[in-house]
């Protein structure tokens, strides 16, 4: 939605991922084939999110989209409507020069993929790079969708490659001071690792959600070599002027999209942040007892509710909300995704697996937003048994009360149909659930819990998950 300021000295391809945003829950693939064919990129890859809908929501936005579509980790032999819609790299021509790029996503895009497999990252791309080294090709650009630290694995085992344009981590790189924006650099920009055999590659990842443009010139000798390199992510604030053209062409949609932001839901008497991937979160918790709220009307004689257990994982919160009034378009920015929060029975044996699968990685924690459930973790002892405690709310009774989990047991835990289905790596779900309930749009869910208890006063942090 910018002016072109930059078309003129800028020769390579360039990378665009839709955003998560109202938007996108409104009209879905429509309005971001429609943006993004507005000015077509070079080249594109596919992220996690693309299958937020499943593979009968991405098939529909491949079909229309004018960029190609890169791809090298797919095994689409058992998924048919995915055959023919990407390819697992390109090459393209620029003054004379040819460019080759793979793409590569996530192996953890797990949910909604139907029977589409996504294969070992590294082994895939070098596999590719290979295929295009064997072409003649010298200049070679990885456009991944994988994260940083599988990024860093890429350039020093990937085979001939210049350059890694990234995303999925939202890593903000930067190199000098001040840095710009509101973001904490976590590495240099670019960021280079070198392979056993001496050969750098540069790595660039511009954070997440718009707020910069990556921005990176490449100098090259005769034999497709990075001799020298220029450039920096560029801050996109409120003073750089949005394209007009555009904002007109985007208007018939902006009107529709003015009609639910103004939909008053409730309000609340302070803020809620959403710093909620490594410990218990205010938002969190309203969120969570909204699931376990939805199913009160269906529970059974002797129960208090249908399900007293609500799991959420914490990546799926997106935004904050605020002190005051809460709209539609609010909870959308909070819940971008779309899913549904169904009710599974499980053993408890499961459900204390995936808690400890929450925070079996130290280093990056997305550990559980719970209801229902009062857990200690202690870090310092090994993954996969650093529960030391662990207490779940009775449903069977009239009086709720905590009690120690029961491995043998069936509990029933509200949870979305992504993380149910195994997303995220949650892969214990589906192998252990016996059965389930459909429920609400994670969005009407939140809505009718505080259009119920409106206005919001009581504090929501209550020591449902403590480290030691």
């Amino acid at each position: 939605m910018f002016p072109d300021h930059s078309r003129n000295h800028i020769e390579g391809p360039v990378d665009i991922d839709a955003l998560c945003t109202l938007w996108y829950t409104l009209f879905k693939w429509n309005v971001t084939q429609y943006l993004l064919n507005l000015e077509p990129a070079d080249v594109m890859t596919i992220g996690n999110h693309e299958f937020d809908h499943g593979i009968d929501g991405l098939v529909p936005f491949l079909d229309h989209i004018k960029t190609p579509v890169v791809v090298c980790n797919f095994d689409d032999s058992s998924e048919p409507k995915m055959q023919g819609k990407y390819t697992k790299s390109i090459v393209l021509e620029k003054n004379g020069k040819k460019i080759g790029v793979v793409g590569v996503t996530t192996t953890l895009a797990t949910g909604n993929r139907g029977k589409l497999k996504i294969l070992p990252e590294v082994e895939n791309v070098k596999k590719e790079v290979d295929n295009l080294v064997e072409k003649r090709i010298k200049i070679i650009i990885v456009l991944s969708h994988s994260g940083l630290e599988v990024d860093r694995e890429i350039a020093k085992h990937g085979g001939d490659i210049d350059i890694i344009v990234g995303g999925h981590s939202h890593s903000f790189l930067y190199s000098g001071t001040p840095s710009i924006g509101p973001d904490t650099p976590v590495s240099d920009y670019p960021t280079i690792e070198e392979q056993e055999n001496g050969r750098k590659v540069l790595i660039v990842q511009a954070s997440a959600y718009a707020k910069y443009l990556g921005n990176i010139t490449l100098y090259f000798d005769e034999d497709g070599e990075i001799k020298h390199y220029e450039g920096a992510p560029i801050f996109l604030s409120h003073d750089i002027e949005q394209d007009p053209e555009i904002i007109n062409k985007l208007k018939p949609w902006k009107e529709e999209l003015d009609k639910y932001q103004s939909m008053k839901i409730g309000s609340i008497n302070f803020s809620l942040d959403f710093s909620c991937l490594e410990q218990e979160c205010g938002i969190g918790n309203l969120i969570t007892d909204a699931m376990v709220d939805s199913f009160v009307n269906a529970a059974d004689s002797g129960e208090w509710t249908a399900a007293s257990i609500a799991l959420l994982n914490s990546r799926g919160i997106r935004s904050t909300l605020s002190r005051g009034d809460i709209n539609y378009a609010d909870l959308v920015s909070v819940l971008p995704f779309e899913n549904y929060y169904n009710i599974i029975e499980i053993p408890g044996s499961t459900l204390r697996e995936a808690l400890e699968f929450s925070v079996s990685n130290s280093s990056t924690l997305a550990i559980f937003q719970v209801s229902g459930i009062k857990v200690t973790f202690d870090l310092k002892r090994k993954p996969y048994d650093r529960i030391v405690e662990l207490k779940v709310l009775c449903q069977d009774c009239l009086m709720p009360k905590y009690e120690d989990i029961d491995k043998s047991k069936d509990y029933r835990v509200v949870i979305s149909n992504y993380i149910a289905e195994g997303g995220d790596g949650y892969t214990m779900f589906p192998a252990a659930t016996s059965y389930t309930v459909i429920g609400m749009r994670d969005i009407d869910v939140l809505s009718e819990y505080i259009k119920k208890y409106s206005p919001i006063t009581k504090p929501l942090i209550q020591s449902r998950i403590k480290f030691l």
